[in-house]
């Protein structure tokens, strides 16, 4: 049985997460085809690294089984590149010429976007940080991946002189992970999906760092 190791996020390793995205959020489930899905999925990764100035990547036996990746509005040191920036704007072109079953699928993010827009309206001032992304494998759970990532994210954020973060999950995600580690949930909202007849709810949660002792 291999050890885990933690280490900063490389470009080798955007295919893998990838498929920790779809595995977490399900995408699949209701972008069937295979090309979208990618793009989706790319788009969606790129965005988040664009977002965020720190990363750290759980591995184990040569493959990703976790992620996180951070952002601290006062560090100028961005993970964002011309590759990502580039690679977005392809990505967005692309989009235009996606059929109209597909864009019905794809119209989920968005309104999945315009609730955490609402959620986060007026709490701007509240925080310094966010959490942009953080997944651990299904088949990791338990073995203590998930407290060590937040654990490296916490002391890059103290060492930013980081009050409080935020962070958007919902309920197809193990919310209860924050829940454990004393984030408190600060808003949510129910989305119905009508032409999946589906519904998901979306969590907004801070940390105050300025707890900690």
């Amino acid at each position: 049985m291999g050890t885990i190791k933690y280490r900063n996020l490389e470009k080798d390793d955007y295919e893998q997460i990838k498929q920790l995205i779809n595995n977490a959020f399900n995408i699949n489930g209701f972008i069937k085809d295979k090309k979208v899905l990618d793009l989706v999925l790319k788009f969606y990764l790129q965005d988040c690294i664009v977002s965020s100035s720190f990363s750290k990547v759980a591995e184990k036996d040569n493959k990703v089984i976790g992620i996180i990746l951070g952002n601290a509005l006062k560090d100028k040191h961005r993970l964002k590149n011309t590759y990502n920036i580039i690679s977005i704007a392809c990505t967005l072109m692309k989009g235009i010429f996606i059929s109209k079953v597909n864009k019905k699928a794809i119209n989920v993010f968005w309104k999945i976007q315009k609730a955490y827009n609402e959620m986060f309206q007026g709490k701007e001032k509240n925080f310094q940080g966010s959490i942009e992304l953080f997944i651990v494998s299904q088949e990791s759970r338990g073995l203590g991946v998930g407290g060590e990532l937040l654990n490296s994210l916490t002391n890059y954020m103290k060492s930013m002189r980081v009050n409080s973060i935020y962070v958007f999950t919902d309920s197809e995600c193990n919310y209860g992970f924050y829940d454990s580690k004393k984030f408190k949930r600060i808003n949510e909202q129910e989305i119905i999906f009508e032409q999946f007849k589906d519904r998901l709810t979306v969590y907004l949660y801070e940390y105050n760092y300025a707890y900690l002792s």
